[in-house]
Order: structure tokens, then C-alpha cells, then sequence
């Protein structure tokens, strides 16, 4: 069970957070000339697909994007999904780390395999519930899932996440 308890810290300023955002922004556009395409990265929905087809053509399962999950194309990937959806639905990053009960609570981006820990930055509403948010990299990592937890077959699609924070808004 996760330990979710106010902290102290409010998840929009959270010290590691505006370093990542600042350190992302800064290399976008290297980031952009190493994919090749560097006209495609206009920050819209439709460029969701053709980052999927490179996160695709690069990696093979999750726990490959897991693996890398550090990589400086897969972070500037994260942030590139984040940015879209801040940009399109009006969301906005955040960071509020949580970790198993009575565990220290991680760092942004920490070790490998987090297991009971978050550790990546998300996307939401201002003032929504992190519950509720987008979590770029586990958008990634939810590309190579093919069955849901009852075993039904799914396809998911980065441009989901676009979708994702529709919904939340209705409710």
C-alpha cells in the first residue's frame, strides 16, 4: 500500500521537478535534431503517433523502456508527451513522490525498478488529485502491454493520453 500522506510539499514546486522541466527544455532541441525529423515535433496531438512509432522502432517490451528509463531520448520523450498534453488540454506538470509504507521517499527519475514507488513526474489539471494524472512514462511503458488485468486483449496508444485527460474533466 502506498504511503500518500501530505508531506509538505506542494507537488507543482517540488525541488527536483522545475530542475528536470528546466534541464528538458533546455535540450529539446537537440533532443529533436537526434530523431531525424526534428520538423515533427510541433507539440500536437498528432505527433503523439509518430513519437510512438519511434518509441516503437527502438524498444521491444516494457521492461526494456524500464531499463532505460534514464536514457536521454526516453526522458526527453516523458517530458515531449507531458508538454503536449500541457499545451493541448491545459494541464500542468507535477511531482509528488510517494513510496511503500515507511520507505524514503524517492527522488525524481531514482533507481531502476522503483517497485512500490513513484517517481516520475505527471501531467494534470491545477489543483487536481496526482490519482487522476497522466504519467508520460507510464504511458511508454503502457505501449508494449497487449491484455488488460483480466486478460483481454488491448492496443494502447500514446495518444491516449490525450483522451485520459478528457475524461477527467467530465467527471
Amino acid at each position: 500500500m502506498a504511503d500518500r500522506t501530505d508531506h509538505g510539499v506542494d507537488p507543482q514546486t517540488h525541488l527536483d521537478l522545475p530542475v528536470w522541466l528546466t534541464e528538458r527544455a533546455q535540450s529539446f532541441e537537440h533532443w529533436a535534431e537526434a530523431t531525424s525529423t526534428p520538423e515533427t515535433w510541433d507539440f500536437s496531438p498528432q505527433s503523439l503517433d509518430a513519437l510512438e512509432d519511434l518509441i516503437r522502432s527502438q524498444y521491444d517490451s516494457d521492461a526494456e523502456t524500464l531499463t532505460v528509463r534514464r536514457d536521454a531520448f526516453l526522458q526527453g520523450a516523458c517530458w515531449y508527451i507531458g508538454e503536449v498534453v500541457c499545451r493541448t488540454q491545459g494541464a500542468v506538470w507535477k511531482f509528488e513522490p510517494f513510496a511503500a509504507k515507511g520507505a524514503e521517499l524517492p527522488s525524481l527519475f531514482g533507481e531502476a525498478d522503483p517497485s512500490g514507488a513513484i517517481d516520475d513526474p505527471c501531467v494534470g489539471m491545477p489543483g487536481g488529485d496526482t490519482e487522476e494524472a497522466i504519467y508520460p512514462m507510464g504511458a511508454v511503458h503502457g505501449l508494449f502491454s497487449t491484455e488488460d488485468e483480466l486478460g483481454n486483449p488491448i492496443a494502447q496508444h500514446l495518444s491516449d493520453v490525450l483522451g485520459d485527460c478528457d475524461e477527467d474533466d467530465e467527471e
